[in-house]
């Protein structure tokens, strides 16, 4: 879907100036409810040691099988409110689950709010006109793409609209526990795809950030871009609420088969059951772009790039940078330059050439590359035969992998997680948000993890002697391979990636 917008604004950018048909709709806002007291996950935060002293639980995800099993795990408790916001959900065994489990609460007269940017839903309108036809169940499209025009009159005629998508992805049940991170939802994300699975992560929290959480949601939920589904797309006839049950269940009863399934069942029962779920008490909190950078009606001051500088600034030993679009451009090459120049050292983790799904992306990192490491930043990037033994999914042997976790840590001090890219267009175009957690133990943590994963599954790049760039690959046995030349892709893909250098498109990556 990032690929789809980039080329898309290659094609239109020129054309970006034209005329735009003005849309009426009524939209009636709806918020969400206090933090409860009696529910079920309410009384679970309890027991799992709220002090109550303005600390939040926080509980980090990185195996992708568990991910999923704590989405359905949360909707499976909910029992007054779900608000859950997503760039993509995909129409394939994991989003069907996802959807499913929103279906169930919504039966059992849950309140299900759900926002979805409108990138990729297009292809099952259907089903999405359908679903909202609940009484219980309301769906949203943030910055919609008009049904009655196509997507390249909407690219001339609309683009600086379009190409702005909300990125958020967060879900929250009863006001008590929310998951933020990187994630999308589909099989890639949760180890379930043949092709590619993606190294992620996620945060289940609890406590004071929730009400952030719900609050930022229901700013965009009330937005002017948030536009109901049903302004959007027509109902359809012959395609009811039953119908669109009926091939859900079929499709779940289908998944419930697979050895997936299994796992991920297993995933629930070992790490979300009450007696081994637990929480790390830490100040977080939640920071966001306003829903107005949807049409780059805010103060850069609002930015969350511009809320988060002034910890990058403050910086005194080190800063590590988990982030699988890295496009730091001249501007951010600088920046990161001056941070190594007082003395606070930074590392890079982002995506090699084959592990990259947007070639353009990688092309203008790799423009870059040279200059960073002269200044002695460290820069590693994702093996895509990486083999994590541990968090393998049921096709994971099969599969190259990628990077999508969006992350860093500062000083081992804070820890950030959410959905926010180092490149432009997270800075600039999309609506981003994540988490900002305080607690050394945590970032510690997170460090030490960083640290076995970049041994085990990067090549780490450096400058030799002779001022040639390197790759170097360890094995398990310990033995180092060094590549004085990039090593991971096909001559295609690296001719690709020479044209995509030469294109004046960094600005839209």
């Amino acid at each position: 879907m990032r690929a789809k917008v980039i080329v898309a604004g290659l094609c239109l950018v020129l054309l970006s100036g034209c005329s735009t048909v003005s849309r009426t709709f009524e939209q009636t806002p709806s918020y969400s409810n206090d933090q409860p007291t009696k529910t079920q996950l309410a009384q679970a935060v309890r027991k799992l040691g709220d002090p109550r002293d303005g600390r939040s639980g926080v509980k980090l995800i990185s195996n992708g099988e568990e991910a999923l099993a704590a989405r359905l795990a949360l909707a499976a408790a909910a029992e007054q409110t779900i608000d859950a916001q997503y760039y993509l959900l995909h129409n394939d065994p994991t989003g069907q689950l996802f959807t499913s489990s929103l279906l169930d609460a919504a039966d059992r007269g849950v309140r299900v709010r759900l926002l979805l940017d409108d990138m990729d839903t297009q292809s099952y309108d259907l089903a999405t006109a359908a679903l909202n036809s609940h009484e219980n169940v309301e769906i949203r499209l943030f910055n919609p793409f008009w049904r009655d025009q196509s997507r390249f009159v909407a690219g001339i005629t609309d683009f600086k609209r379009i190409n702005r998508r909300m990125h958020n992805k967060s879900m929250t049940a009863d006001n008590a526990m929310s998951i933020v991170g990187g994630r999308n939802i589909g099989d890639e994300y949760f180890l379930a795809k043949r092709e590619m699975n993606y190294s992620d992560l996620d945060a289940l929290v609890a406590g004071p950030v929730v009400d952030e959480i719900s609050k930022n949601f229901d700013d965009y939920w009330n937005s002017k871009f948030a536009v109901p589904a049903n302004a959007v797309i027509q109902r359809p006839d012959g395609f009811s609420l039953a119908e669109a049950r009926d091939r859900l269940d079929e499709f779940i009863g289908d998944a419930k088969k697979t050895k997936y399934a299994g796992i991920v069942r297993k995933a629930t029962r070992q790490n979300f059951a009450r007696s081994t779920l637990t929480l790390d008490w830490v100040q977080a909190k939640l920071y966001s772009d306003p829903p107005a950078k949807a049409a780059g009606e805010y103060n850069s001051d609002e930015k969350l790039a511009s809320q988060l500088s002034r910890y990058f600034a403050e910086a005194t030993s080190n800063v590590e940078i988990v982030s699988a679009y890295f496009v730091p451009r001249m501007r951010g090459t600088a920046w990161l330059q001056e941070l190594e120049a007082r003395g606070v050292e930074v590392s890079v983790v982002t995506n090699s050439l084959a592990s990259n799904d947007v070639k353009p992306v990688y092309a203008h990192y790799a423009k870059e590359r040279r200059d960073l490491l002269e200044a002695g930043v460290e820069l590693f990037e994702l093996r895509p035969d990486a083999d994590r033994e541990k968090q393998r999914g049921v096709n994971w042997s099969q599969s190259r992998s990628g990077l999508h976790a969006k992350a860093f840590t500062i000083d081992q001090q804070y820890l950030f997680v959410g959905s926010f890219n180092w490149d432009p267009r997270s800075v600039h175009i999309n609506t981003e948000m994540g988490i900002l957690i305080n607690s050394k133990q945590l970032a510690a943590n997170a460090s030490e993890l960083l640290k076995k994963f970049k041994k085990s599954e990067t090549y780490s790049v450096r400058l030799k002697e002779n001022d040639r760039v390197s790759w170097t690959k360890t094995d398990p046995d310990g033995t180092r391979r060094i590549y004085y030349y990039e090593p991971t892709g096909s001559s295609w893909d690296h001719f690709v990636a020479w044209v995509y250098g030469r294109l004046p498109i960094a600005s839209q990556l």
